[in-house]
């Protein structure tokens, strides 16, 4: 994906950061970290929290805003939809498993 097709992306995370709760926030800040990454690449300088973000991307650094970021990291480098909290239940209760693990 390039830059113009992720502007939806960043509409969603803008309004998002506005009015979620912290661990949303950090998911989106990820995300939105995620997109640059994958966009602009990853210099050497980055590489090793990049395999670190995407090593806790499901979950296990004992801190659940770290894992809720890694977890946005992983999904806009993936190139994924943002979750949502309005999102389904069923969608909603998978982020949670995951970042609580």
């Amino acid at each position: 994906m390039d830059k113009n097709e992720r502007k939806p992306h960043f509409t969603i995370i803008d309004r998002m950061d506005d009015s979620s709760e912290p661990l949303w926030v950090e998911y989106f800040r990820g995300f939105h970290r995620g997109i640059e990454a994958q966009v602009f690449g990853i210099s050497d300088e980055w590489i090793g929290e990049h395999h670190l973000l995407i090593d806790y991307s499901i979950g296990g650094s004992g801190d659940s805003y770290i894992d809720m970021y890694a977890r946005g990291y992983h999904d806009g480098f993936e190139g994924m939809t943002p979750w949502s909290p309005s999102l389904t239940s069923e969608s909603s209760k998978s982020l949670n498993t995951a970042s609580s693990v």
